[in-house]
């Protein structure tokens, strides 16, 4: 059998969808899929110089074009929900056609992301605000037209399920696949002890903006200081900022509690948290949240925001309510002040990063893809007949 991945940004381990779609088809393999990953720039050469609106108009076009010659060779094609905003009639119907959702743009409709707290924030915000809403507006119209006209659309989570099903798309439609660990990297996260670091650090996986809670980090820090003088903190992969940037936002007598590691490869992950004590998620939306799980199988006990994502991993107990900055310091703190509750999260953490694997979520993937392609096809054939 053979499945299309197709990558609308150029596919990187580094980089959220495309990270998703290299680890799966990887296991994918390993059950006999024969797949191939597309990257933008193979269907249309220049379109790095394309940005915003121009480049999902050209990303769009090119897609549709290339699938119209190539779709027939494939049994599955799985594409970002964004980028097919066509009828279906317009393509093969023996092939299987899966929107898949990363991070489910419709989100962006009803939860509001902050904006950056600084001068040059805000005022980069004021001159982009009616962009950045004719770019949200875009994404939701052609994600809405490219999930209705899909055969199976592939979310990550449950809350993104709900949103769809808010919005008129049917249930049985709709399938929940989270994402997972590969057992090569499995194995450098089970080489991390379980026991309580001798010194409290906090650690945060994730791009430093607001989207992931940038604007909260200062009073969270503070918060958490002044209950336990001696923390740390360890801030890892604000690829995009620069430490001097990350540090600009807390105040000076802070920043010597706050180490900032923007570039890494992900192999090192598992030892840069292997001395952290306590994870926290301020993320306002997800569409999984792969820090989260990095931190559990690094036997780290997680705090995040009660918001699309995180909740597929963490119980109620380790959730706050979006923004709720008092909330998330506190349970951190008591975590850290009590050596023996710690301990027993630490262990709880490392479990519940069991259930997350690649290998057994591309079986999951492949069993779905497999029962939805030999009801479409049964579905022709009696229509044939």
């Amino acid at each position: 059998m053979k499945i299309l991945f197709c990558s609308p940004i150029v596919p990187s381990k580094e980089l959220g969808m495309s990270k998703v779609l290299i680890e799966l088809i990887e296991e994918l393999q390993e059950l006999g899929w024969l797949c191939k990953l597309l990257s933008p720039t193979d269907i249309c050469p220049d379109i790095l110089s394309y940005t915003g609106i121009k480049y999902q108009q050209i990303y769009s076009q090119s897609l549709k074009n290339y699938l119209h010659e190539y779709a027939s060779e494939y049994d599955v094609i799985d594409y970002d929900h964004v980028y097919l905003p066509y009828s279906r009639d317009e393509f093969i119907n023996s092939t299987l056609f899966v929107a898949r959702s990363v991070l489910l743009v419709h989100h962006y409709e009803t939860l509001t992301i902050p904006i950056p707290n600084n001068l040059k924030g805000k005022i980069a915000n004021l001159i982009k605000r009616a962009s950045r809403k004719a770019q949200v507006q875009n994404w939701i119209r052609d994600a809405t037209l490219t999930i209705r006209e899909a055969d199976l659309v592939n979310v990550s989570n449950d809350d993104d399920k709900t949103e769809l099903i808010r919005r008129g798309i049917p249930a049985d439609k709709i399938s929940v696949i989270p994402y997972g660990i590969s057992q090569s990297r499995r194995l450098l996260f089970d080489n991390i002890s379980s026991l309580s670091p001798v010194k409290p650090t906090v650690a945060f996986i994730g791009t430093f903006d607001p989207r992931k809670g940038s604007n909260d980090f200062p009073k969270i820090v503070q918060y958490i200081s002044e209950v336990i003088p001696n923390v740390k903190f360890r801030l890892m992969g604000g690829r995009y900022k620069t430490e001097k940037e990350v540090l600009g936002h807390f105040h000076q007598r802070l920043r010597n509690k706050i180490e900032v590691i923007s570039n890494f490869d992900s192999e090192e992950l598992p030892k840069l948290l292997a001395t952290c004590s306590v994870g926290i998620f301020p993320s306002y939306l997800e569409g999984f949240g792969f820090g989260v799980l990095e931190m559990l199988a690094a036997s780290i006990p997680v705090i995040a925001y009660d918001v699309p994502g995180p909740p597929m991993m963490l119980p109620p107990e380790y959730l706050v309510p979006r923004g709720d900055i008092k909330g998330m310091s506190d349970k951190v703190i008591n975590l850290l002040h009590n050596q023996e509750k710690l301990q027993v999260a630490r262990l709880w953490a490392k479990q519940q990063s069991q259930k997350f694997s690649w290998q057994h979520i591309a079986q999951i993937t492949s069993e779905t893809y497999l029962r939805c392609l030999e009801s479409k096809r049964t579905v022709n054939k009696t229509t044939r007949e």
